[in-house]
């Protein structure tokens, strides 16, 4: 992908939104939406070999970063060329390397940064390594969550249906009390449908769960089970995924794909 086809808007929106509310819940935000799409890196001075369309052996990478306000080392990410552009005089050519958002994250925690700033010309967002830590601590389904995004911006539905029954990890919340997760037959969050029925509702990261109530549990389990678990029950008529948005509503039906 063209570096500048990178626009990673749902991302600025949060990161516009927590400059105006620094809230717990508006970081919450901040972070599930880090794990969508894609981030640019500031490699400014690099040496490409771009030979085959990517860069190859040989090339000299680098990453522009920074130091976070306790002395440790702070990554630099940034949601368009044209955020990496206000990190340099006018006029003036500037280099970036695109990057799956969820990477960024993952590379910043790898390298033992102390923050990631998203966006850091302006009103920026500091990830700190515990919000870092927060994002990354379970399992993910990146490819769902990328099948979804896609479908916010005309994206096929088969697309989606086909992530979500190819085997992956997938997350559910359940009720926590006095501070614990309840591991005896934990309650399971559902939503009520306009029918009367209930659709269970299903999840692609731990800040997709704490983005709809942070004192959830996160339960982890695979695509694989939960169809299996399906199978056999008709006790949910469909599953809800990500209901804190953008969510998709998918039928037992379609998720059996019977």
């Amino acid at each position: 992908m063209s570096m500048d086809q990178v626009d990673n808007a749902r991302l600025r929106r949060a990161i516009t939104a927590f400059g105006a509310d620094s809230s717990e819940q508006n970081m919450v935000e901040v972070i599930r939406a880090a794990l969508v799409g894609e981030l640019l890196l500031d490699a400014t001075g690099s040496e490409f070999d771009l030979r085959g369309g990517s860069a190859q052996s040989g090339s000299k990478i680098r990453i522009r970063s920074s130091v976070g306000p306790d002395g440790r080392r702070a990554m630099l990410a940034f949601t368009s060329n044209a955020e990496v552009a206000r990190m340099h005089p006018e006029g003036t050519q500037h280099q970036s390397l695109a990057r799956p958002a969820a990477s960024v994250l993952e590379m910043a925690k790898k390298q033992g940064a102390g923050w990631l700033y998203l966006d850091p010309a302006d009103k920026t967002v500091a990830l700190s390594a515990k919000d870092i830590d927060f994002a990354l601590r379970h399992l993910r389904n990146d490819r769902l969550s990328a099948a979804i995004a896609a479908g916010e911006s005309g994206g096929s539905r088969e697309a989606i249906l086909e992530a979500l029954r190819a085997d992956g990890p997938i997350l559910l919340a359940g009720e926590v009390r006095g501070g614990e997760q309840r591991t005896d037959q934990p309650r399971l969050r559902m939503s009520e449908r306009a029918d009367g029925t209930r659709a269970l509702l299903v999840f692609t990261s731990a800040p997709e769960i704490a983005a709809r109530n942070p004192q959830d549990g996160v339960i982890s389990t695979t695509t694989k089970r939960l169809r299996e678990q399906l199978r056999t029950s008709t006790l949910f008529a469909g599953l809800v995924v990500n209901p804190a948005g953008p969510f998709v509503e998918v039928t037992r039906e379609e998720f059996l794909g019977s």
